[in-house]
C-alpha cells in the first residue's frame, strides 16, 4: 500500500486567539508501474500488474489513508485522453490494454488509477476523485485556470473545513474531516501549484470571514503562505530529484514571467541530466553503502550495533512461534520448453487441468525458448510472445479451474507479475483470495550465457512474500550439451549467488525455495540402452545414470534442495510437436532435463508428473505442493519486542530486585560473543555472567588490532578487479589466505533469517584505518 514520494504537509497560522491547522497529502499514483529509458518530453510509464492484480494493493492504501484522515478526495493532475471512452471497468483494464505496456502515456496511467479508485466499490463520501488536465489547462502560460479547479473542489473544501483551536479557552471550534491527495507524475511541481493554491484559498478565506486581517494585508498574508509552499516544494524536490522545483513563481504567486521560464529551463535540463545519467550510479554507491544491491551486485551487510539484539533475537523467535498462525497453501509449478515456437490457436488440452479438491493458492509457470535463441533475439528479445502466452494462459487457468470445480468455483486467478530474459520466462499467477496476502513481489534476470555476457541462457527469479514468509521462485535455463555437467554446475552457482534482490536479499535467504526449468542435466548411457530402457519402463534404473542426481549426491548442486520421486518418462528430446524421441541425425539420448527442485521446512509434494501435450520438442513437468505459511500480528510483535527491550534496559539500570546495574563487560558477555573454545555465553542469563577471570585484550591502536591472533597489522591480499573484496559470498577471500591457508567458505551468510552478528568480519582480512 505504500507509494513513493508521499508527503503529509501541514499549515499552521497562530494569531493572539486562534490556531488554525490545515493538512493535505502527496504521493505517487497507488498502481504498479513504472519508467524505464530515457525520459524526454513526454512521460512514457508502463503499468507492470494487471488491474486485478493492483486493486488489493489500492485498497491497502486508500484503508491507511481513510484511518488517518476519515475521508479522502483525489485530485489527479495526469494528462487525460482527447479521445472519449474508458476502459469500461475492471474487466477491461486486465490484462490486454495497458497491463503490460499496450498503454505506456500518462494518461493510460491516469485513467487506470481512476478504473482502480471505482472498482474499490467505496461510496463518494468516503473517497471521491477529481481529475483536471493541469498542463492542457494552463497551456500558455493560463495558470489562473487553476480556479476552474478550486470551483469544482470548494464543495469538499467548505465541508471539511480545517482544524481550529481557540488558544484562550484551549477550546477546539472544529475538526479538519477529510484531506485532498494530490498527485501527478512525479508529485512535485503541478502537485506543488495546485497545493499551493489550495491552502492559500483555504487561508484566505478563513481570514476574510472572521477579519483576521485588514484588507490591504490580506494579500501580503497570503502571499506568504505562497513562499513557505515554495520553500517546501523545493525541499521535497531537491530530496526526490535533485534540483528546486520548477514553477516556483507560480506557486509563490499563482503568475510566472521570463526568469521564471528561463530558471525552469535550467533545472529542467539538469533533472534531465541527472535522473537519466546519474541516478542510476547515485542508487548504485547507496546500494553498496547499505549492503542492499540487486541485479548481481555484491553486497557486504551492513552491521547495525545493538547491543540488545542478540540477547532478544532468540526470545523473540519463540515467541514467534507461539503467537504465529500457521496456514497451509497449495501450489502449482509448471516449465515447459517451448523450442521458439510461438501460439497459434492450439488446445492446450489436460496441461494446467487442476484437481477437483486441491485449489492453488498461485500458479508458477516458467518458460524456455519463449523466442528462437537466435543472435537477434539474444540482442534484443521480442515480449511479443510472451504477452500472447500471457492472455492465453490467463483465460486457459480460469477456465480448468473452473472445470474443475464447478458450482464451487468462486472467484478467479489473476495475472500478478511477468518477467523475461530473452528465451526464458516467468508468470505468476494468483488466486482472487491469495491476493491480499501477497506483497514485495519483485523480478529480477540473470544472465549466464558466454560468461554473464548474454542472455541465451540464466534466469528470471522472482521473491515476494506471502503473509510473513519469504518465498523465491527461479525459472531457469542452464547450459546445454550431453557432457557439459561442469558448465551446469557454474550456472547454478552462478545464477545462486549472483541474483540478488531489493535490501540485500538472495536466493537462499528465503523460507522457501522453488527452481523450474530446462536445467538441462542429461543421461549418461548409450543412445539405444537409454531408449530400450524407457520402453520397458525401467526408469528407475536409467533415473541411476541421472547427471543432476549425480551431482547432487557429490554436493555440487543444489545442496539442501530436493525432488519428488520422478515416476514418468524423460521430457527431452521429441520430434517437435510429436511422442516419437529424437530422430534427427543428431539423435539426442533422452533425458529428463525438465526438472522441479525445491528447498523448505516440510514441504509436501502432492503430485509430480509430465503432460503429453504435444506442442514442442519437450513435454512440460509439473508440480502440486503444499506448505505451511507464517502470519504473525505486527502490533503484538512491536509490543513483544517492546517488552523485552524494556526487561534489559530495567535490569541495565539495576531496576529489578535491587541488583546492581550490569558493568560493560557482562554487557560483552551477553552479547553472544564466542569464547577460544567456540562455545557460545549467550544462553546465560543477564544476572548470571560473571567478569571474574576474564582476560580482555588491550584496547586497538594504530598499530595494534586486537581482532588478530598476534596483534599485529595484516596486508590485504591481492583481488582481482572483477571480484568485490567485502562480499563474503567470495570464496577466494578469506582471513586464512593472508598465512597460506586454502580453507574457503563456501556458503554465505543468512542475511535476513540469521543474527546479524554472525558475519563478524573474520574472512576479511582488515587493517586499522589512521585517523585523519
Amino acid at each position: 500500500g505504500g507509494v513513493a514520494n508521499e508527503v503529509e504537509t501541514e499549515v499552521i497560522l497562530m494569531t493572539s486567539t486562534t490556531t488554525l491547522s490545515h493538512v493535505q497529502v502527496r504521493g505517487s499514483v497507488p498502481v504498479f508501474w513504472t519508467q524505464e529509458g530515457l525520459q524526454i518530453g513526454s512521460h512514457k510509464v508502463r503499468i507492470t500488474r494487471s488491474a486485478k492484480a493492483t486493486l488489493p494493493a489500492t485498497k491497502r492504501h486508500f484503508a491507511d489513508l481513510l484511518g488517518r484522515y476519515n475521508r479522502v478526495n483525489v485530485i489527479s493532475l495526469l494528462k487525460q485522453h482527447n479521445s472519449p471512452g474508458d476502459y469500461g471497468g475492471l474487466a477491461a483494464a486486465d490484462p490486454g490494454m495497458v497491463a503490460h505496456g499496450v498503454g505506456t502515456s500518462e494518461a493510460d496511467l491516469g485513467r487506470f488509477y481512476k478504473v482502480m479508485v471505482e472498482s474499490m466499490g467505496l461510496p463518494k463520501s468516503l473517497v471521491s476523485f477529481d481529475e483536471f488536465d493541469y498542463n492542457n489547462e494552463v497551456r500558455g502560460g493560463q495558470f489562473d485556470r487553476v480556479h476552474i479547479l478550486m470551483r469544482q473542489i470548494a464543495p469538499l473544501l467548505a465541508s471539511s473545513k480545517y482544524y481550529l483551536l481557540d488558544n484562550v479557552s484551549e477550546t477546539v471550534l472544529s475538526f479538519q474531516r477529510g484531506v485532498q491527495r494530490t498527485n501527478c507524475i512525479d508529485c512535485l511541481d503541478r502537485t506543488n501549484v495546485v497545493q499551493s493554491v489550495i491552502s492559500r484559498g483555504v487561508i484566505a478565506e478563513f481570514l476574510r470571514q472572521n477579519d483576521m486581517v485588514r484588507r490591504n494585508m490580506l494579500d501580503s498574508v497570503v502571499d506568504s503562505v505562497g513562499r513557505l509552499w515554495a520553500a517546501n516544494g523545493n525541499a521535497i524536490s531537491r530530496t526526490y530529484a535533485g534540483t528546486n522545483a520548477l514553477k516556483s513563481d507560480v506557486t509563490t504567486s499563482g503568475k510566472s514571467g521570463w526568469a521564471g521560464f528561463l530558471s525552469d529551463a535550467s533545472k529542467s535540463i539538469s533533472r534531465l541530466m541527472q535522473s537519466n545519467f546519474q541516478d542510476r550510479g547515485k542508487q548504485s554507491v547507496i546500494d553498496i553503502l547499505l549492503g542492499s544491491g540487486d541485479s548481481g551486485l555484491l553486497c557486504r551487510p551492513v552491521m547495525l550495533y545493538d547491543p540488545y539484539e542478540s540477547i532478544i533475537a532468540p526470545q523473540l523467535e519463540r515467541e514467534m512461534q507461539r503467537i504465529g498462525r500457521k496456514d497451509a497453501i497449495h501450489v502449482m509449478l509448471c516449465t515447459y520448453n517451448l523450442h521458439g515456437r510461438s501460439y497459434g490457436g492450439e488446445s492446450l488440452g489436460t496441461w494446467l487441468s487442476m484437481p477437483r479438491d486441491k485449489r492453488p493458492d498461485f500458479i508458477a509457470i516458467g518458460f524456455q525458448e519463449v523466442v528462437n535463441l537466435d543472435v537477434q533475439s539474444v540482442i534484443s528479445a521480442d515480449t511479443a510472445n510472451r504477452r500472447t502466452w500471457e492472455q492465453v494462459l490467463t483465460t486457459e487457468i480460469n477456465d480448468q479451474y473452473r472445470t474443475a470445480f464447478g458450482d464451487r468455483a468462486e472467484g478467479e486467478y489473476a495475472l500478478v507479475s511477468s518477467e523475461q530474459l530473452v528465451g526464458v520466462v516467468l508468470l505468476f499467477f494468483a488466486h482472487d483470495t491469495a491476493l491480499p496476502r501477497i506483497h514485495n513481489v519483485q523480478m529480477v534476470k540473470h544472465k549466464t550465457g558466454m560468461a554473464g555476457m548474454t542472455g541465451n541462457k540464466g534466469c528470471v527469479a522472482m521473491h515476494m512474500m506471502f503473509d510473513d514468509t519469504s518465498i523465491c521462485i527461479v525459472s531457469a535455463h542452464l547450459a546445454a550439451g550431453s557432457s557439459n555437467f561442469a558448465e551446469r554446475n557454474n550456472d547454478y552457482h552462478t545464477i545462486r549467488t549472483g541474483t540478488r534482490f531489493q535490501r540485500g536479499r538472495y536466493i537462499d535467504s528465503h523460507d522457501y525455495v522453488f527452481w523450474i526449468g530446462d536445467l538441462n542435466y542429461r543421461v549418461s548411457l548409450p543412445n539405444d540402452q537409454v531408449r530400450s530402457l524407457v520402453a520397458q519402463g525401467q526408469l528407475r534404473t536409467l533415473m541411476k545414470h541421472d547427471q543432476l542426481k549425480d551431482q547432487m549426491a557429490a554436493g555440487k548442486v543444489f545442496r539442501g534442495y530436493n525432488e519428488a520421486d520422478v515416476r514418468f518418462a524423460p521430457t527431452y528430446k521429441y520430434d517437435s510437436g510429436t511422442t516419437t524421441y529424437d530422430t534427427s541425425e543428431k539423435m539426442r539420448v533422452p533425458s529428463w532435463t525438465d526438472r522441479i527442485m525445491y528447498r523448505g521446512r516440510n514441504v509436501r509434494v502432492l503430485e509430480y508428473y509430465r503432460d503429453e501435450i504435444c506442442f514442442s520438442d519437450h513435454k512440460p513437468v509439473l508440480a502440486m505442493m503444499q506448505f505451511d505459511v507464517m502470519s504473525i500480528d505486527k502490533a503484538h510483535k512491536r509490543q513483544i519486542t517492546r517488552n523485552l527491550y524494556a526487561q534489559l534496559h530495567e535490569l541495565d539500570s539495576g531496576a529489578v530486585d535491587g541488583r546492581a546495574p550490569r558493568t560493560a563487560v557482562q554487557k560483552l558477555i551477553d552479547l553472544d560473543m564466542p569464547s577460544s573454545s567456540g562455545s557460545s555465553t549467550g544462553t546465560q542469563s543477564p544476572s548470571s555472567v560473571s567478569a571474574s577471570g576474564l582476560d580482555l585484550p588491550n584496547p586497538s591502536s594504530d598499530s595494534y588490532a586486537w581482532w588478530t591472533n598476534t596483534g599485529t597489522q595484516r596486508t590485504k591480499p591481492a583481488v582481482t578487479a572483477s571480484v568485490n573484496p567485502f562480499s563474503p559470498t567470495v570464496a577466494s577471500i578469506n582471513a586464512n589466505s593472508a598465512h597460506g591457508s586454502s580453507a574457503t567458505s563456501t556458503k554465505p551468510p543468512n542475511f535476513v533469517d540469521a543474527d546479524p552478528f554472525a558475519d563478524d568480519g573474520s574472512n576479511i582480512a582488515w587493517k586499522p584505518m589512521n585517523p585523519s
